[in-house]
């Protein structure tokens, strides 16, 4: 029920920024008003999605939302801090209040999702159960940061892509492309320290169920040390971060951003 709910409530939001722009008549107003439905309805979509992995999560291990505020809040410090220099930019960014506007919903759409990346972190921090019980949950953990990962990155994408879209003179394409690198690094800060969380826990782990270091004989050795390696392929200990983060967020962002200011030259600030 959540995710009808939120997709129309976040349509008829933008459904009202598109239909009250004063430049109808702009070249390309179509395209920013197709992106900013789109962003719109993702957003809302992202937003379900986001609470519903929160509840995954909490089915994997009991926690509550204050329990995050702190480093929630500290993101979102950031997040307004490294807007700033878009601002100094472009000073009648102010008038371009559908951008901006839209770049809320799209916050608000990635909000859950954050917090469940949050989560994961704290979650991985303080394993609880026995050896079956801590595979189980690294393993499903893995799987939900790299979807969430996904999510909020074609949110960034969207937003970024809204913004350089627009028809109406109100900023440059160095606010897009500060917009669109703000956006991929605040989610690559919410993402990062969760996997290497993860990956911390998984190799604690591995230690635990398999150590090395009182391993007498050369049999001992190679057994345990092959059964290790099965192990921390299950668990993913040596996937790159980077690789996630390049296909995912860290290209998906930043170039889309780029292509926006290259491909749409005369865009700048909101419809």
């Amino acid at each position: 029920m959540l995710r009808p709910v939120a997709i129309v409530t976040a349509l008829a939001l933008g459904l009202a920024i598109v239909l009250t722009s004063a430049n109808k008549a702009a070249p390309r107003w179509e395209v920013w008003a197709s992106l900013a439905l789109a962003l719109t309805v993702a957003s809302g979509s992202v937003f379900a999605y986001g609470v519903q992995r929160w509840k995954d999560l909490t089915a994997l291990r009991s926690m509550r939302v204050r329990e995050l505020l702190r480093p929630l809040g500290a993101l979102l410090l950031l997040a307004v801090l490294l807007l700033v220099p878009a601002l100094v930019l472009s000073p009648s960014a102010r008038a371009g209040w559908r951008g901006w506007g839209l770049s809320t919903i799209a916050c608000v759409g990635a909000l859950p999702a954050t917090v469940t990346m949050l989560g994961i972190l704290r979650s991985a921090e303080a394993p609880e159960g026995g050896p079956g019980t801590r595979v189980a949950t690294l393993v499903a953990s893995r799987r939900l940061l790299r979807r969430l990962l996904g999510a909020v990155g074609s949110l960034v994408a969207l937003a970024t892509l809204a913004l350089g879209a627009s028809p109406a003179p109100l900023s440059s394409p160095g606010v897009v492309l500060i917009f669109g690198g703000t956006g991929s690094l605040l989610v690559a800060l919410a993402y990062v320290p969760a996997r290497a969380a993860l990956r911390e826990a998984a190799t604690r782990l591995c230690d635990d169920l398999l150590p090395l270091g009182d391993a007498d004989d050369a049999a001992t050795v190679l057994s345990r040390t092959e059964e290790r390696a099965k192990l921390e392929q299950v668990l993913e200990v040596d996937h790159n971060v980077m690789t996630d983060l390049q296909t995912g967020l860290v290209i998906v962002g930043p170039l889309l951003s780029s292509a926006a200011a290259a491909f749409l030259p005369g865009s700048t600030g909101a419809g």
